[in-house]
């Protein structure tokens, strides 16, 4: 483990595990005063659109809408929070890969914090969490809460 953290990612899907690891990420950019990346991840994989994925404008409008509320929301909590330095990203992919090799801030990320659960059960039960492909396919640590 570092002796502190100065880059934290923390993916966010809306579900429960997911605001328990951003708080958890919070505190930790807090006392690490580390720089809190936010990571929202629009899924569009083969998993929803058959063999392909593809977006129609209306589609591609309502993600939008929703990752925008999201990332608001959680920017606007974190600030509350007492945090400054925050960096926000929203995606368009395969949740698993994005955040294990994300790649999109200037600084390498040396911590991942993760809900072990998230939105997605049907792949959970077929193909395996995204939580076990980033804890590990990630070239740092992460942070799993429950």
């Amino acid at each position: 483990m570092l002796d502190a953290y100065k880059n934290i990612l923390v993916a966010i899907d809306g579900s429960e595990k997911a605001e328990k690891a951003f708080m958890e990420a919070v505190a930790a950019a807090k006392r690490n005063q580390a720089t809190l990346h936010i990571l929202y991840v629009n899924e569009v994989t083969g998993n929803y659109f058959g063999d392909f994925g593809f977006l129609t404008p209306n589609l591609q409008e309502e993600l939008d809408e929703v990752a925008e509320k999201q990332m608001n929301e959680h920017r606007n909590l974190a600030i509350e929070k007492g945090l400054t330095d925050i960096e926000t990203y929203i995606l368009y992919g395969y949740p698993k890969t994005l955040i294990a090799n994300f790649n999109e801030s200037k600084e390498p990320i040396d911590l991942i914090v993760m809900g072990a659960t998230g939105l997605n059960a049907v792949e959970r039960a077929l193909v395996g969490s995204t939580t076990s492909y980033v804890v590990n396919h990630a070239p740092c640590n992460v942070l799993v809460i429950k």
